[in-house]
């Protein structure tokens, strides 16, 4: 057992001499059995198709072996990583270097129309000096500002929850390798529409409507 989610459960399998992941998506009692079917087959699909994707333009993240629609399971490659979590805890020399590249692969998800939906330092290990996003589930096909803009949102939040003192050279360091794929324009754009995420949340924290 690798960790049990809110709607997968993640074991560490071997098969064929291979050593996995499954990812098996659990039936939820409260839904109608064949609607909780088509739920669990339908989002196994879709984070399959773009894990897949993701790979095609140049994302490193574990690739798919099989996908297994009537147990919603998807089995890929297992990654023997460091967390980028320790990274940061540790402000470890290749840190910049890592989070460069990891800004470069965000941004050719979003070129390629996909956002990751749970972009934070949990979901990014570390292989040498190579950044691997992991955790698709909540990933989808879309060009929407919005949708990127609050990949970026999610992780800057994170970094800056649990280290404060780094995390204005760590977002300026994501931003870099993001701009070198996505282009000042298309970054310019992100960085104001988190600009109005921020100003949304602010808004009803102090109990707008």
């Amino acid at each position: 057992m690798i960790k049990i989610g809110a709607e997968a459960v993640l074991r560490k399998v071997s098969w064929l001499g291979l050593t996995l992941v499954e990812k098996k998506r659990m039936p939820k009692p409260y839904r109608h059995p064949q609607l909780d079917k088509e739920i669990r087959a339908s989002r196994t699909l879709k984070e399959a198709r773009i894990m897949i994707r993701a790979k095609e333009v140049g994302v490193t993240c574990p690739a798919v072996i099989h996908v297994d629609l009537e147990g919603a399971a998807i089995y890929m490659q297992y990654i023997d990583g460091a967390d980028l979590r320790a990274l940061l805890s540790a402000q470890h020399p290749i840190l910049g270097q890592v989070v460069k590249m990891l800004g470069s692969s965000l941004a050719r998800l979003h070129v390629a129309g996909i956002f990751h939906g749970d972009f934070v330092p949990s979901n990014v290990l570390v292989v040498g000096e190579r950044p691997v996003l992991i955790d698709f589930g909540l990933s989808g096909f879309s060009t929407d500002v919005e949708e990127q803009a609050v990949d970026i949102h999610l992780f800057e939040r994170g970094v800056a929850a649990s280290h404060p003192s780094i995390s204005k050279n760590v977002m300026e360091a994501l931003k870099a390798g993001y701009e070198s794929v996505s282009g000042s324009l298309r970054l310019r754009e992100i960085v104001e529409r988190i600009g109005e995420i921020r100003a949304r949340a602010r808004y009803v924290e102090r109990g707008g409507l």
